[in-house]
């Protein structure tokens, strides 16, 4: 009896062994990493400044 169970454990692996072969392996394109939120804050930031700037100078003249 227990050859019964060492061939059915043999002729499973030998079935997922050949069953997990048939689809090669593709490689995944690498996307690239969207702007952090850190960058985000620091462009809204610097257009503020910009844009509070050009407010100031049309104030004084």
């Amino acid at each position: 009896m227990p050859e019964d169970h060492e061939k059915l454990v043999a002729d499973a692996l030998r079935a997922q062994a050949t069953s997990t072969g048939a689809h090669p392996h593709v490689p995944l394109r690498r996307t690239r990493p969207s702007l952090g939120a850190g960058w985000v804050l620091l462009l809204a930031v610097l257009l503020g400044l910009a844009a509070g700037t050009v407010v100031a100078v049309m104030t004084l003249r």
